[in-house]
C-alpha cells in the first residue's frame, strides 16, 4: 500500500474526516458543525486558517501545529519500494466566543450559556470526537488524541472580551513509498 501524501493538509482531514461526520451537537449546547447557514442559530464557522476570526461568534479553528517523525535519519522502517515514517503531529483547536452575550444553538432545547462556559463545551466536543476515532484507521490520520494545553489568554483588548479555549489533537499516519 503506497501512501506519501494525506489527501490534504491534516487540519482539514481532520475537520472532513472526524469533526464534521463524529460531532454532537446535543453535548454542544445545539451547536452544529455541519450547519451550513450563518442565518441559523446552530450556525458555528470551523475553518483551518486564521484569516476569518472575529467575523462570527461562537467561532471553531482547527490549525496544524507540527509534524514529527522519530529516528535519527527521520524513517522509521524500510519498506520494498524504500523508507517509511511514522508520522506524527499535532493540531491546535481553539473555540471563541465574545464576554456579554449568551449563546446557544438549540433555544427550544439547551438553556443559554455564558461565553466562558461555551467555549469550554465546545473544545469538550473536539476531544469527544478525539475519543470518537481513537482507533487506528478509522480516519486518514487515526488514531486522534485529544488533551488541554496551557492556558490560552482571553483577548481583553477586544471589545467586548472574547473568551478562549484550547485543546491539541495528537494524530499520527505512516508514510510508506
Amino acid at each position: 500500500m503506497t501512501k506519501t501524501r494525506l489527501s490534504g493538509p491534516a487540519e482539514q482531514v481532520f475537520i472532513d474526516d472526524a469533526l464534521l461526520p463524529d460531532w454532537e451537537p446535543s453535548t454542544a449546547v445545539g451547536y452544529d458543525v455541519q450547519e451550513g447557514d450563518p442565518q441559523a442559530d446552530a450556525f458555528i464557522p470551523v475553518g483551518n486558517s486564521l484569516d476569518d476570526v472575529g467575523e462570527a461568534y461562537p467561532s471553531l479553528t482547527i490549525q496544524r501545529t507540527n509534524e514529527t517523525t522519530p529516528g535519527s535519519t527521520s524513517y522509521n522502517f524500510l519498506a520494498p519500494d524504500g523508507p517509511g515514517q511514522d508520522r506524527q503531529g499535532q493540531l491546535l483547536a481553539t473555540a471563541r466566543a465574545e464576554e456579554g452575550t449568551t449563546y446557544t444553538g438549540d433555544s427550544a432545547t439547551h438553556d443559554a450559556v455564558d461565553a466562558d462556559t461555551l467555549v469550554n463545551t465546545l473544545i469538550d466536543e473536539v476531544e469527544d470526537v478525539c475519543l470518537a476515532n481513537a482507533e487506528a484507521h478509522q480516519t486518514e490520520i487515526s488514531p486522534l488524541g485529544g488533551y488541554r494545553g496551557a492556558d490560552a489568554p482571553d483577548d481583553f483588548e477586544a471589545t467586548p472580551t472574547v473568551r478562549i479555549e484550547q485543546c491539541i489533537v495528537v494524530y499520527s499516519w505512516q508514510r510508506i513509498p
